[in-house]
């Protein structure tokens, strides 16, 4: 959701009210994500459909739901003829989409991507079509408006923990994505040991036993656990540190939009141009790979991470962007 932020808003400009309702999946947070952004009037959930005995009685609910708000357009950001068929099958007289394979069916506005498009990313996907349509002019990486009323109340909420604040998000949905506790609680004895400071250690509810082992082989007393914290809450905090460093997950993209210098661990084996279309500078995320010169046999390629490694970027990224915790 992270990625198409831009997108959203890029379609909102093109409506007379400058505003648009989303239709996404409960996991995307998007509530959360969109309660404090004008050009998003309203969010509707997706999952029924996804996980309902019957699809397509489901899509006949959703169909039916979606007639009865009256919706005149419909922007299909999706290569899935689905969402088309449940607009078609709604009377929403235009129907915007890429127009892959069967979608063509059942979309009837615009100018459409050719099929060789289908490979490209999901976020090459979004730019190409709404470039090709005159929506878009050149890409622009996400951003995350934090009002500034949250950013003072964290302020206030931790005045008293030292900076510079470093947050650690220790989630990660594949297993494949995780660097694990050892090398967290590793890179944070590190980095406290040279910079002090604050950890502050971010999760879902699931990463809860996680979080309490890291921070309990963290050898000081400033450490904050927040797992679960709203996402406004998270926003803010993220928007107040210094620098952040995580898996790859929904996490690390809330903040890299946010603002704060984000270092991803990229250790998942990925297609070329997902790797490097996800570790983007220019997208505020700077990346850490597998050394994968390590010959350790059985070790996954997301602990061919190094905490060296990574303590090394993080160094550089603070002198970069807090001078005044640069070391002399």
């Amino acid at each position: 959701m992270v990625w198409h932020l831009p997108f959203i808003q890029a379609i909102s400009k093109f409506e007379e009210s400058k505003k648009v309702d989303v239709l996404t999946i409960k996991r995307s947070m998007a509530d959360q994500l969109f309660a404090h952004e004008e050009y998003v009037s309203d969010v509707l959930w997706l999952d029924d459909v996804l996980v309902g005995k019957s699809k397509f009685l489901e899509i006949l609910k959703l169909a039916k739901k979606l007639r009865s708000l009256n919706y005149g357009r419909v922007w299909i950001l999706h290569k899935s003829y689905h969402w088309a068929l449940v607009a078609f099958l709604a009377g929403i007289p235009e129907r915007w989409g890429y127009g892959f394979g069967w979608q063509r069916w059942f979309v009837n506005s615009g100018k459409y991507l050719p099929n060789d498009s289908r490979k490209l990313h999901p976020i090459d996907q979004a730019v190409s079509y709404l470039k090709l349509n005159g929506l878009l002019a050149e890409e622009a990486p996400p951003k995350i408006v934090v009002p500034s009323e949250f950013i003072t109340q964290i302020e206030n909420r931790f005045k008293d923990y030292p900076k510079p604040w470093i947050a650690l998000g220790v989630g990660a949905t594949d297993s494949r994505r995780q660097w694990g506790s050892e090398n967290f609680a590793s890179f944070a004895n590190n980095m406290i040991g040279q910079w002090g400071g604050t950890i502050f250690l971010l999760g879902g509810a699931s990463e809860e036993l996680m979080v309490s082992q890291v921070k309990s082989s963290i050898a000081s007393p400033s450490v904050v656990n927040i797992v679960s914290f709203p996402i406004c809450e998270v926003s803010a905090l993220l928007k107040a540190c210094h620098l952040y460093v995580g898996n790859d997950s929904g996490m690390l993209h809330i903040s890299a939009a946010v603002g704060t210098p984000s270092i991803g661990l990229f250790g998942m084996t990925y297609k070329k141009i997902d790797t490097y279309r996800l570790a983007d500078e220019g997208r505020n995320i700077f990346a850490v790979f597998p050394n994968e010169n390590r010959g350790e046999a059985n070790v996954s390629s997301i602990h061919k991470i190094s905490v060296a490694a990574v303590v090394q970027k993080a160094q550089q990224l603070i002198g970069k962007f807090q001078p005044e915790y640069s070391q002399s």
